[in-house]
Order: C-alpha cells, then structure tokens, then sequence
C-alpha cells in the first residue's frame, strides 16, 4: 500500500490566514509553531493533506494520483509559492507484511519535472508493518 501526503510548512507561516481563503482544502493535521510536540516544540507552522489513501496498483500508480489531485489544489500551491512555503508531497510505502514484504514506487522523468516546475520537493518514506495473526 502507499499513501501521499501533501505536507506544506514554515516557520512564521500564517496557516490559519491560507486555510480561510481555501475553505475546500480539509487538512488531515495543522499546527501552529511553538505548539508542544514529542520531544519540544513545532519549530514551523503547517499542514497535511492526504492526496492518495491507497495507490495500490502499478509502481507509478501512486504518483498519477497525486499529480492529479495537486493539479486541483492549482490555486492553493500558486498561494503557497508566492508566501515561500515550502511544500513536499511524501510517498509513504508500507513494508514487511507478506502482502507488502518489499514495496517500490516509479517517478517517471515527465512527473519529476511536473513535481519541480510546482516547486514541489518529493519524498518516500517507509512504514513497518506486520502481519496481524
């Protein structure tokens, strides 16, 4: 399984003020910098957004489904280009289960350059799972 999360952050970013102008755009987490987190204190303010819950399927299947639902968020990545927040769109791979014992994921050149013209960093990250028994 893989998921896609659109992850937007800065120090002194005013979230509260973007999320407003974009009431369409429902967040999964935001927070607030200086909030107490675990160990210490959130040193940016920001969201996540969840672009893809399940990209089972192909290899590139995950990162179809996130261009597509980033090309519907057009207007809230322009906003966040102009105030300098940057954003990172998080490819989350969940390993170690018999299903999933090892997991890939294809970036193909065109969606690379896509993902970089947006000024959109990308990440892939691994989640342990288990086998419930």
């Amino acid at each position: 399984m893989t998921v896609a999360v659109l992850r937007a952050q800065a120090p002194e970013f005013d979230v509260a003020s973007v999320l407003d102008r974009f009431p369409d755009c429902h967040p999964d987490s935001v927070w607030l910098q200086g909030e107490q987190r675990l160990p210490g204190r959130h040193s940016t303010s920001g969201f996540n957004l969840t672009l893809v819950e399940d990209g089972e399927g192909t290899l590139h299947g995950p990162v179809a489904a996130a261009r597509r639902q980033l090309e519907v968020l057009a207007p809230l990545l322009m906003e966040l280009r102009q105030l300098s927040v940057p954003c990172v769109v998080d490819f989350g791979l969940f390993v170690g289960s018999a299903l999933h014992f090892a997991s890939s994921i294809h970036f193909p050149p065109d969606d690379v350059r896509w993902f970089a013209d947006q000024g959109i960093a990308l990440a892939v990250s691994a989640y342990p799972t288990a086998d419930e028994d």
